[in-house]
């Protein structure tokens, strides 16, 4: 009977053939050699099933899965359900590690329930940027971190011990398509003992040269569903004491109300504002004058604030 491997390294495939090679190649090349790659086609309509076939047919440790297309969060949980390592991590189908990133998490397992290293932003015009994590003490400093990061949380760029994602059954919420890692991220941190941020090991590629600028189209969904997640988190907080009572974290949760909030000004009218924010909260109360004058933000910005809630006081919009 064969071992089970060390590691599971869950790749989401998706029109990819640009960069899939070089992806695969990345992980092969690994200094550690004990992992499996798990390679879900999300229905691909280009070559990338056949390239995933042919590393299967080459290397015993790749196994290709194919379904159709249901999005990154669908791929990545058809991974976790096969996923036989004792460590878990992600990695996109255009990005790639550097050779040593699996050795290095190892030297901080397993005294650590995550492992989590630094990005190095790969831009169109040849151009890069190492972008460090910040070190935090302890469990929840790192998990108030994480609240104010919103779309900065990645679930790419992290070793994680299996046995803490599937006892808890941590799966990526289908149908977020901002904020899905972030929501990720926190339920895993939320049921961890002891994590570990290596601040300035800029072992994830983070591949930007490959992405369509497609923000105003899709503007008013990212909106309302970091809303959506950030109401989300506060639930599951509330459901746990692992990481003491929600109001520990109050003042982070404040601020990134503000911002998002702030976000959408910079897109919408404050009309349109206020209807994303009662869309998910049903009360305009989601951010109030308290709010505003505690936050951790400009007086510049907090003027524009108190001129949208002046707004929606004026026009009669919903308060609870």
């Amino acid at each position: 009977m064969e071992s089970m491997p060390l590691i599971s390294i869950i790749m989401p495939v998706y029109n990819a053939e640009q960069y899939l090679a070089s992806s695969i190649d990345s992980l092969l090349a690994q200094t550690v050699k004990d992992f499996e790659l798990l390679l879900i086609n999300d229905g691909s309509k280009d070559n990338s099933l056949a390239i995933c076939r042919e590393y299967e047919a080459r290397d015993s440790r790749v196994r290709v899965f194919d379904k159709p297309n249901g999005g990154v969060s669908s791929a990545r949980n058809m991974g976790l359900d096969v996923a036989q390592g004792e460590w878990l991590m992600f990695v996109d189908s255009d990005d790639w590690l550097t050779e040593n990133t699996l050795e290095l998490c190892l030297e901080h397992t397993p005294e650590n329930d995550v492992v989590c290293f630094a990005f190095r932003l790969l831009y169109k015009d040849n151009t890069s940027y190492d972008k460090p994590l910040c070190a935090t003490k302890g469990l929840r400093d790192y998990f108030k971190h994480q609240i104010q990061r919103r779309g900065g949380v990645r679930a790419c760029g992290a070793l994680y011990r299996r046995s803490i994602i599937a006892d808890n059954k941590i799966y990526f919420t289908p149908g977020i398509i901002y904020g899905e890692d972030w929501l990720w991220a926190m339920r895993v941190t939320l049921c961890c003992k002891k994590i570990k941020p290596l601040t300035h090991s800029f072992c994830y590629h983070y591949n930007l040269m490959n992405q369509s600028s497609c923000t105003n189209t899709m503007s008013v969904r990212k909106v309302i569903q970091q809303l959506k997640v950030l109401k989300i988190i506060k639930e599951c907080l509330a459901q746990t004491d692992a990481l003491g009572s929600a109001s520990n974290y109050r003042k982070h949760f404040r601020d990134t109300r503000c911002s998002v909030v702030l976000d959408a000004l910079r897109m919408f009218s404050p009309k349109e504002t206020c209807e994303h924010v009662i869309e998910v909260y049903d009360e305009i109360t989601f951010i109030d004058r308290w709010d505003v004058l505690l936050a951790d933000i400009s007086l510049r910005k907090k003027i524009r604030l108190f001129k949208f809630l002046r707004y929606c006081r004026a026009n009669g919009l919903p308060r609870s």
